[in-house]
């Protein structure tokens, strides 16, 4: 293999590595939206078991309104009782007494499961408090490793592109102008081995002349399947 051609595989592994830097640079911030999605999920456990309390809280104070009004009402039923004579009558508001009786025993059953459910939201709260502080943290912890490898990646290009522009220079501008525009095409691999006599790139079989001429390093053989550069290795 000569000189030139190991510099430009150089070139090429500088350029990959950039490549693949630079897409982990670009993936970064999706990665930290996902890290927070996390922590939605738990704000929005907690927020959903609080509004549960707010409603059982309410439909308490609904219900104690309730059990009062009948209260006032059977008040008034045992008013209307001493002013009437009549037993039929007397009988009649008994009756009413003990129907409201039963409606105002109904709401206090309802009240006391609101209470005992109100008990379980206050300690699933307090559960899912817990678990958010503990995201929280641990969310934070993520987006500090993320901060730190986004200054880590910064650093490791800069020095790939200063160390890629040393290599390039000693690299024939024609040889290399022609693999930067491979390179950009393919994304990847530009140069590529030979490998049982079929291209390293797309492993396509090529013909005996393609072979023949990749050992020939004073001049550039290309794939006629993917158009990457190849070369021999003995």
């Amino acid at each position: 293999m000569s000189t030139i051609m190991e510099r430009l595989l150089m070139v090429q592994d500088r350029d990959r590595k950039i490549t693949q830097l630079t897409r982990e640079q670009a993936d970064i911030p999706e990665r930290i939206r996902q890290v927070e999605t996390r922590l939605d999920a738990h704000r929005g456990s907690l927020e959903a078991a609080r509004e549960q309390l707010q409603k059982n809280q309410a439909s308490m104070k609904n219900i104690e309104t309730e059990i009062e009004t009948r209260k006032q009402k059977i008040s008034k039923f045992r008013e209307q009782q001493f002013q009437i004579k009549n037993n039929d009558e007397y009988k009649a508001l008994e009756h009413e007494i003990e129907m409201v009786e039963t409606q105002i025993r109904a709401f206090e059953d309802k009240e006391l499961e609101l209470m005992e459910t109100s008990e379980e939201s206050r300690g699933l709260i307090a559960a899912r408090e817990k678990d958010l502080a503990q995201e929280e943290k641990r969310v934070k912890e993520d987006q500090e490793v993320f901060k730190k490898r986004l200054g880590v990646i910064k650093g490791e290009v800069h020095d790939l592109k200063i160390d890629r522009e040393a290599l390039a220079k000693e690299v024939d501008p024609e040889w290399l102008a022609r693999y930067e525009r491979i390179f950009k095409k393919h994304g990847d691999y530009a140069i590529v081995p030979i490998e049982n006599n079929a291209c390293g790139g797309c492993h396509m079989n090529l013909p005996p002349h393609l072979i023949h001429d990749s050992k020939n390093t004073a001049t550039l053989t290309s794939c006629s399947y993917c158009s990457r550069i190849l070369y021999w290795q003995p």
